[in-house]
């Protein structure tokens, strides 16, 4: 039984030390599954994305048509599941992670909402046990491969996701969001105590004009 409050998390530098998809491409190269140069060419997209204004919706764009475009779904979801085994699971930051099983055992409503693809976020969302996950999604085709992107979750879908929570009759001040991300800012502001994670400079800069708690 739930109480009338919820813990929201972004997952990439907030659950996780570092970007899951990044580290995905990393394992799937030491799988011999992508080449070398998949790894070369995800590293430069992602520092375009978090240092040089590449949109989120762009870098997805450029990773998914140059690495993800036709590859079979199930197999990369076997692959998954060993990389949160062996791989993934050294990576978490603990002092975010401590805050999520309190706020279960708590009885909050937990959710992770992530931008990377949910291919990679529902099996990370059931290692947590959370209650929800919100992750972007990429469409297949009649073969379960890779046809094109649906949608890429933003800050704002995040702060929707936290709006519509009064239908599990959770009030919005009620809501504590965690997230590192500028790109974030709508999210953490649509819910009643924000609490930011290893920030970038941008949400760091926005959240000592707030009073945000950092962790």
């Amino acid at each position: 039984m739930f109480s009338d409050k919820a813990s929201t998390f972004d997952l990439d530098h907030t659950l996780i030390n570092g970007n899951t998809s990044f580290e995905f491409c990393r394992y799937l190269v030491r799988s011999k599954i992508l080449p070398k140069s998949a790894l070369l060419y995800a590293g430069i997209v992602y520092l375009k994305h978090r240092f040089y204004g590449l949109s989120l919706e762009e870098m997805h764009k450029l990773i998914f048509q140059k690495m993800l475009l036709g590859l079979h779904l199930p197999t990369l979801e076997k692959h998954v599941e060993t990389f949160i085994k062996k791989h993934l699971l050294g990576r978490l930051y603990m002092p975010a992670v401590a805050y999520l099983r309190r706020a279960q055992q708590l009885g909050h409503y937990t959710a992770i909402l992530s931008s990377s693809p949910s291919f990679i976020v529902k099996p990370i969302a059931k290692f947590f046990k959370v209650d929800e996950y919100r992750a972007s999604e990429y469409e297949v085709d009649h073969q379960k491969r890779f046809s094109k992107i649906g949608f890429v979750l933003q800050g704002r879908d995040k702060a929707r996701f936290v709006q519509d929570l009064r239908k599990k009759d959770i009030d919005q001040q009620n809501v504590i969001a965690y997230s590192d991300s500028h790109l974030d800012i709508p999210f953490l502001l649509s819910a009643g105590y924000a609490v930011i994670v290893n920030p970038d400079r941008k949400l760091l800069r926005f959240s000592k004009k707030r009073n945000w708690s950092m962790i």
